[in-house]
């Protein structure tokens, strides 16, 4: 009896993860997390145009046979299902359409937040961070950097502080401490943990949180990258790993 109430009671939401490299989408029970589809993880091809991208966000929606809310996290700032900057997709994102896009799957029930308050939101409700007090720092390291502030739960949107200026050296902070730099440069994990640290410095000290939680491929090296880098407070991986991002969205869009 108690499984029949469950499953008669449970919300379930598609999330995708959109990010600078590809996406990753999912559907879940979201007050567990317990994924409930199958999982799609499809690299982008070279282009990252809407014409190129969207059309296998359609397909891979469609293999799934999803009909439902969809929450979606993007690379960049949004606001009210917007997009405001795509700085690792480019500008024909500016102002695109995605929630018409996929209307007839979500009919009307969508929602779109930025990629890395995706994974804080997944992080605090149900993983590493999860009711925790205080100030916690969320940061996604991937093509870029992302960044989320979360003070007992409440949200600033659209942080970016990957964007700012590196503290020493010249152009952006996530020109130099994100994957896509460890790849490009042939960094060593060592050699890059180094750059990472000074970056995280940067961040601790603009944000003085309580707690840290980190996001992202390279926590695959977990525990030799987490002897590499050191804080003032708790460094915690995303619990959910690689589906930390899907699965946020998804809990995004059950709040509506």
């Amino acid at each position: 009896m108690k499984i029949l109430f469950r499953l008669l009671w449970s919300v379930r939401c598609l999330g995708v993860d959109l990010g600078g490299s590809g996406f990753r989408l999912g559907a879940f029970e979201v007050e567990t997390g317990i994924p409930c589809s199958g999982w799609k993880n499809v690299p982008h091809e070279g282009c990252t145009r809407p014409s190129s991208i969207v059309p296998r966000i359609i397909d891979s929606i469609q293999d799934l046979g999803w009909s439902g809310p969809i929450g979606v996290g993007f690379p960049g700032a949004v606001s009210k299902d917007r997009i405001l900057t795509a700085p690792n997709l480019g500008d024909d994102w500016l102002d695109f359409d995605l929630k018409k896009e996929l209307n007839d799957f979500h009919h009307g029930h969508f929602t779109m937040i930025n990629d890395c308050d995706a994974v804080a939101i997944a992080e605090y409700n149900l993983g590493s961070s999860r009711n925790k007090s205080g100030t916690i720092l969320t940061i996604t390291i991937g093509t870029g950097i992302g960044t989320t502030i979360q003070n007992d739960g409440d949200m600033i949107p659209n942080l970016e502080y990957g964007r700012l200026p590196h503290p020493r050296m010249e152009g952006a902070l996530e020109s130099h401490i994100s994957a896509r730099s460890r790849k490009e440069e042939k960094l060593s994990l060592q050699q890059w943990a180094e750059r990472f640290q000074e970056g995280l410095e940067f961040l601790e000290n603009l944000t003085e949180p309580d707690m840290i939680v980190l996001y992202g491929g390279i926590l695959e090296h977990w525990d030799t990258f987490s002897g590499l880098i050191s804080s003032n407070v708790k460094i915690e991986p995303a619990q959910f790993g690689a589906e930390a991002g899907a699965l946020g969205a998804a809990i995004a869009v059950s709040k509506l």
